[in-house]
């Protein structure tokens, strides 16, 4: 099986150490390994990139992706599938989450494990197969995988997660651990949690609201540092507009308000342009 991972950063690091000697594996990243010029088909392409690159990996996977391949996002937030189903086709797009903490530190990576990933499976025959596939030696190379019908409910989940968490720690400077016991933060993070919840329902996830804050702090335990708060730290972008900003556009959609999500989406969109010098749009 040949399998390109699309971004190798931390996350991409993750897939590429459980696909290691097991695939015929093509690591594709646009600052420190450009695809090469005739670079044959593959069958699947797990995109790891953050989600403001996921234009790049929609247009990579269509000069690579075989015929028949099938293309996997694993990253954060919402919006990402579209891009790619306008790229390659919604059949042959796998919607999928990926639950491990990890960092690149001075070249090296720095995971809390090998990671557990849900996949959905996509509606192209052949695209079922690969991901099939790729699924059972994701789990040979030590991931606990589980492949599904439905991935939405796992993303909701992990949105709530994602909402309650990366901002407020980026905005308070806080690693997740802190943010569990802070006075100001914790409250605000249970808030984010519980209006996400309110929003998946909405969906048509059934989140319960007053459940939504005990999905975040278990994380805590072995999750240390946040995505958002690595991002802001190096002055990078974040992933606010497909997190926080996507549960506000997907709560005006059904007519849930958002308000939380909006304030905290303006806050780091606010200090983020501060960190990287940019102005971004509010």
């Amino acid at each position: 099986m040949r399998v390109a991972i699309l971004g190798m950063g931390a996350i991409g690091h993750v897939v590429a150490a459980a696909l290691e000697d097991r695939v015929d594996l093509v690591k594709v990243d646009r600052t420190h390994s450009p695809l090469r010029d005739g670079e044959g088909p593959v069958d699947a392409a797990v995109v790891c990139v953050k989600t403001y690159g996921t234009e790049w990996a929609a247009q990579v996977a269509q000069r690579i992706l075989a015929p028949q391949g099938v293309i996997v996002t694993v990253q954060n937030g919402l919006g990402n599938v579209e891009t790619l189903a306008a790229a390659v086709g919604p059949a042959r797009v796998a919607l999928g989450v990926i639950y491990v903490g990890a960092e690149m530190v001075d070249g090296a990576l720095k995971a809390t494990g090998a990671g557990r990933v849900e996949l959905g499976r996509p509606g192209h025959p052949r695209g079922r197969e690969h991901l099939e596939r790729l699924g059972a030696t994701l789990q040979a190379g030590g991931m606990t995988v589980s492949v599904v019908d439905d991935p939405w409910p796992a993303v909701w989940r992990k949105l709530v997660v994602n909402a309650a968490m990366n901002p407020t720690t980026a905005i308070f400077g806080i690693t997740n651990p802190e943010l569990l016991h802070h006075p100001a933060a914790r409250p605000i993070a249970d808030d984010l949690a519980r209006e996400t919840a309110r929003v998946a329902t909405a969906s048509g996830v059934a989140i319960d609201p007053d459940a939504a804050p005990g999905m975040w702090h278990p994380v805590t335990s072995f999750v240390n540092r946040s995505s958002m708060l690595q991002d802001m730290s190096s002055g990078r972008p974040t992933e606010i507009d497909a997190i926080n900003g996507a549960v506000v556009r997907e709560g005006a959609r059904h007519g849930v308000a958002a308000p939380a999500n909006e304030a905290i989406t303006i806050l780091v969109k606010a200090v983020e342009a501060r960190a990287i010098g940019v102005p971004r749009p509010i």
